[in-house]
């Protein structure tokens, strides 16, 4: 503590000095600047060529006598720019009410009413400082100062001409900012009688800081604040900085706040090497959670990254080596159910005798023939064609033709069921017909038409089954104008759709458990069966007016041999 007051003491005497010693410079080199100014207008004010030229002017200005004053305003345009600091020099023709200026030019001035020249005229002789209040209107240049007296008072015919210097406020603040030390600081400029003349803002336009100089402490405010003011014995001119304290002992406290600041560090270091640690071992720990949740869920594909050559690597690996071995043996357990179930339905052709049901239906026909009961006969001459294709010796593939003939047998059938209330139209390119398709693959799509469309809609029912190629995929279509499907049970069965489209397990997908959609289940669990997951089951509808599902198959599947 006795070193921090020490080192508080010396450096408010060490920035007393320094800043007296600047602002005293800063002082000077305006008192110079003002003395030039004065020496300047002092010898303008006395030139004999300018005093002739104004004496012999009128007070109705003649063209010699505007060539006249012209003539002046070049001569004090070569007096500017030997002058860097001077703006502008303006002379005022009383007589006239002509002001010549070397930035403005010539203009004609209402000047009896003037402030200014109210001013100069009192002054008899003196120079008069105009400094207009910010905001305040100024003839000659906004942000400027100027510096004016009579000319020639000896010669009283001359009338009250003035001469005036005008300078940028701007030059004066660069001066005084020259030496303020920080932005926090503020500086200004005042003039004898106490005007601010120019500053770094306008907080304080009048020299409220009376005294012949030094510094003293300023209270009542949200800081304390440290003032010094240096005032010119020549001019009486007055220059003022004042600066928070704060920043000035600044530095001088950063002593004491190190031992703070060391302790806060510690702090902050064993709080980071603590979570380092809690997170070095957690967060493997949290990646085999998350990858066991996933696995819980089914997501088999999950895969962890190995970041670490310790015991968690070593974790990371048995749990990645894990779940390939689980899901090698999920694909022999579905393999073996896929197998077990074409055994199975292999076995259920085979306890078919084709024989027995095709001689029972040619009895049926040729009685129902004996009787004349021809739409009977017709009925299980179709029924009977129908079968001997669906059994077709085992076959697993039809042609698109043969799938359009036994549709034909089948739809035939329940024509004669419903009285032909619909027609069926076939639509099948020619490029499409010899392409082999799964059998019975259209005929349960087919029946869903039948009977939740055209059957609820009555008499005038249209049926429309099409095949096309369309960018490398077999399109089969199958089209109703029945009753249609409502929007919400649409968004179900496309939901559903959708997420048959996304299973992995397709055994699960046929499965008999699931009662509702059982048709669409079948038909998208055999497709991808046997065509893989790019086989895909469009559906589209609208209320009362119909159905439409489109079955989309890549043709480089029906290629290969089915599985």
């Amino acid at each position: 503590m006795f070193s921090n007051i020490s080192s508080m003491d010396i450096l408010k005497k060490q920035t007393d000095e320094r800043t007296e010693t600047g602002l005293q410079s800063v002082l000077d080199n305006i008192d110079i600047s003002l003395q030039d100014l004065e020496n300047l207008l002092v010898l303008l004010s006395v030139d004999y060529s300018i005093k002739l030229t104004l004496h012999e002017a009128n007070a109705i200005l003649l063209t010699s006598d505007l060539y006249g004053l012209y003539s002046i305003m070049d001569r004090l345009t070569n007096v500017v720019a030997i002058n860097g600091h001077i703006r502008e020099v303006s002379i005022l023709h009383s007589e006239s009410g002509m002001l010549i200026s070397t930035q403005y030019g010539a203009r004609m001035l209402q000047h009896e009413n003037e402030s200014w020249y109210q001013a100069v005229t009192e002054a008899n002789g003196k120079t008069v400082l105009y400094n207009p209040l910010p905001g305040e209107e100024n003839i000659f240049g906004p942000e400027t100062i100027s510096f004016m007296r009579l000319m020639d008072l000896q010669n009283k015919e001359d009338g009250s001409n003035v001469l005036v210097l005008t300078v940028d406020r701007g030059l004066l603040q660069e001066r005084i900012q020259s030496v303020q030390p920080s932005a926090g600081s503020s500086i200004y400029l005042y003039s004898a009688n106490g005007d601010l003349v120019a500053g770094t803002d306008q907080n304080h336009l009048k020299d409220e800081w009376a005294g012949p100089g030094g510094e003293e402490r300023r209270a009542g405010q949200e800081q304390e604040m440290l003032v010094w003011r240096m005032q010119s014995e020549s001019s009486g001119w007055s220059i003022v900085m004042i600066q928070p304290e704060q920043e000035v002992y600044q530095k001088s406290r950063q002593l004491s706040q190190i031992t703070m600041l060391i302790i806060g560090i510690s702090i902050m270091l064993a709080l980071f090497i603590s979570y380092g640690v809690y997170k070095w071992i957690s967060s493997p720990l949290r990646e085999l959670i998350f990858g066991m949740k996933q696995m819980r869920m089914g997501k088999l594909n999950i895969r962890l990254t190995r970041k670490r050559t310790d015991e968690f690597g070593a974790l990371t690996d048995a749990f990645n080596q894990m779940i390939a071995e689980q899901q090698l043996l999920i694909r022999d357990v579905y393999e073996h159910q896929l197998q077990s179930s074409k055994t199975e339905l292999k076995f259920l052709h085979s306890q078919i005798n084709p024989h027995f049901l095709y001689n029972t239906l040619d009895s049926i026909y040729w009685t129902a023939k004996n009787y004349d009961v021809n739409e009977i006969s017709e009925m299980v001459l179709n029924l009977s064609k129908f079968f001997r294709l669906s059994l077709s010796k085992g076959r697993e593939v039809f042609t698109v033709a043969e799938t359009v003939t036994h549709l034909e047998y089948y739809l035939r059938v329940q024509q004669f069921r419903f009285m032909d209330q619909f027609t069926v139209t076939f639509d099948i390119a020619e490029d499409t017909k010899e392409l082999r398709v799964l059998k019975l693959l259209l005929q349960p799509i087919v029946e869903n038409a039948i009977l939740h469309g055209l059957e609820k809609r009555g008499a005038g029912g249209e049926l429309v089954i099409s095949s096309s190629l369309k960018e490398g995929n077999l399109c089969l279509t199958v089209k109703d104008n029945g009753m249609g499907i409502s929007e919400e049970r649409l968004d179900f069965i496309r939901s559903e759709i959708e997420k048959l489209n996304r299973q992995e397990n397709l055994v699960t997908i046929t499965e008999n458990s699931v009662k509702d959609l059982f048709g669409i289940r079948n038909v998208v669990g055999r497709m991808k069966l046997y065509y893989g997951i790019d086989a895909i089951l469009f559906m589209d509808s609208v209320w009362q007016e119909g159905t439409t599902i489109t079955l989309q198959i890549p043709l480089e599947r029906l290629m290969e041999k089915p599985a």
